[in-house]
């Protein structure tokens, strides 16, 4: 018995020793988000989301609501967002999305890190990058979700507005689902 155990023990180390390193392979470049969100992009959902019910954990049926036909001969899908490098242009068509932002064009830039880092500790929204532009005049900051469906065979971006009530506090955020086109 004595001798099996020391033979058994042998084989491990045997085994172990004769391993050698995984090769993970190579990392790839850096993926480059301007590059990625470049290109005409049409909403293909819209939904309303309740912050104060969010912020209490009541359930999603209670929380979101899917706004994306609800009003009869204003499709959110006509609304487009044409980004290029370093400009943004919005069309609105008969989308409700005029309610949120201009028609027109102007110049857009990523937030800085520290504005992100700002929105998900004190708003509670989980966005990993975001950018801002001015349109006709007025500032708008689209946050960015996330970027999980950005690459492959049919791009998806997520974006999220928020409104906020007279004493500047966030009652509804809207998150909007672009197609790239």
């Amino acid at each position: 018995m004595k001798t099996i155990k020391y033979i058994f023990l042998i084989s491990l180390v045997v085994m172990f020793t004769q391993c050698s390193p995984d090769n993970e392979g190579e990392f790839g470049d850096t993926v480059n988000r301007s590059e990625q969100i470049m290109g005409t992009w049409v909403i293909e959902s819209a939904s309303q989301i309740d912050l104060d019910a969010e912020k209490k954990s009541f359930p999603d049926f209670a929380t979101k609501i899917n706004i994306t036909n609800a009003i009869a001969g204003m499709p959110f899908s006509d609304f487009t967002l044409q980004i290029e490098n370093g400009t943004l242009t919005t069309s609105i068509g008969n989308s409700p999305m005029r309610y949120v932002i201009s028609e027109g064009s102007g110049s857009w830039s990523w937030i800085t890190s520290e504005a992100i880092n700002l929105v998900n500790t004190e708003l509670g929204i989980n966005a990993s990058s975001g950018i801002e532009t001015q349109i006709n005049g007025d500032n708008v900051i689209f946050y960015i979700r996330t970027f999980s469906g950005i690459s492959g065979d049919a791009p998806k971006l997520s974006l999220n507005y928020e409104r906020f009530d007279s004493d500047n506090n966030p009652v509804t955020r809207y998150e909007y689902i672009l197609a790239k086109q």
